[in-house]
C-alpha cells in the first residue's frame, strides 16, 4: 500500500494537523510550487476539501487570498531581504482576515538572506495561531540549521511515493530502540531501509521521519525523549548525506548505519 507524499501531506493538512513551518524540498521548483499552493487551497478551502473550484480555492490560485502570502525574490534582488521578512512577521500577528489561517509561501526559502532568516527564527519558534509557513527549496543543505531545526523537512519528488508500510516500519524500529537501547534495532532499521528497491527514496522516507520526529511530531515522541531534538536532527541530516553519496559508495546500508549511529 502506497500513497503520494502530496496526497499525504494535503491530508494532513485537511485533518488541521500540519506542523505550523514546513520545509517542502525537492528536485522539481514546478511541483513543490503546485504542492505549496495546495497546502494554501486546503487551508482555505470552503468545502474543506483539499481544494476544489471554490471561491476561496479560486482566489488562492489566483493570488488574491488576503490569507495566502506570498514571499519571493523581486526585481533584481537575489536575496529574500531582511525587510521582506519583517512584514511576513509582522502580517503574522494578524488575525486571518476571512480564512482558517494564514500560510505564508517563501520561495525559494534559500534565497533568505542570513539577516531574514534570522529575523524569522522567534517567530518560526512561537507561531501565532492558526499561521503556517512553508518554505520551498531544491537545496535543503542551504538553509540553515537554525531555520531547519524549527521546520519539519518533507521531501516532494514529484512522482516520488511514500510507502506507508515501510514508514510504519521505520517508526517501529526506532521505537524499539528507545524503548530498549539496543543498537540492534539501529542496525535493523538500516537493513530495512536499504534493502529497498528504490533506495534513495527509502533513505529521503527515513530522513522525513526523522526530521517529524525532531519537529514535536507525536508517533516518535519516545524517541525524542531519550535521545532529543540534536542527535534526531544530526541523524535525518545524515540521510540527506547518504543519498548525496550513494553515487560513490554503493554500500547504502552502511550509510544509512552511519546516519543512524547520531542517534546513539
Amino acid at each position: 500500500m502506497s500513497a503520494t507524499a502530496v496526497e499525504l501531506l494535503l491530508d494532513t493538512t485537511r485533518r488541521g494537523e500540519l506542523h505550523h513551518a514546513i520545509v517542502l524540498h525537492g528536485p522539481s521548483p514546478t511541483t513543490l510550487r503546485e504542492t505549496a499552493m495546495g497546502i494554501a487551497k486546503t487551508t482555505e478551502c470552503l468545502n474543506g476539501t483539499t481544494g476544489d473550484d471554490c471561491t476561496s480555492c479560486r482566489r488562492v490560485e489566483q493570488r488574491l487570498h488576503p490569507d495566502v502570502h506570498f514571499v519571493e525574490v523581486g526585481g533584481e534582488r537575489k536575496m529574500i531581504s531582511v525587510e521582506q521578512v519583517r512584514e511576513v512577521v509582522n502580517a503574522a500577528t494578524m488575525r486571518p482576515y476571512e480564512g482558517r489561517g494564514k500560510v505564508f509561501i517563501i520561495d525559494p526559502a534559500d534565497a533568505l538572506s542570513v539577516g531574514g532568516s534570522n529575523a524569522m527564527l522567534k517567530t518560526l519558534e512561537e507561531p501565532p495561531r492558526d499561521t503556517f509557513f512553508v518554505l520551498l527549496t531544491r537545496s535543503y543543505d542551504l538553509l540553515l540549521p537554525t531555520i531547519k531545526s524549527r521546520c519539519q523537512q518533507i521531501f516532494v519528488g514529484g512522482d516520488v511515493e511514500i510507502d506507508v508500510e515501510l514508514r510504519n516500519a521505520i517508526i517501529e524500529t526506532l521505537k524499539r530502540y528507545a524503548a530498549n537501547n539496543e543498537t540492534v534495532s539501529l542496525l535493523t532499521a538500516a537493513a530495512l531501509i536499504a534493502g529497498q528497491d528504490d533506495v534513495k527514496s527509502a533513505i529521503a522516507l527515513a530522513g522525513d521521519v526523522l526530521a517529524e520526529a525532531a519537529a514535536d511530531g507525536q508517533e516518535l515522541a519516545v524517541l525524542r525523549e531519550k535521545v532529543g531534538r540534536e542527535k534526531i536532527l544530526a541523524a535525518a541530516d545524515g540521510m540527506l548525506a547518504a543519498i548525496r553519496w550513494l553515487g560513490v559508495n554503493a554500500d547504502a546500508r552502511l550509510l544509512v548505519e552511519q546516519a543512524l549511529s547520531a542517534l546513539v
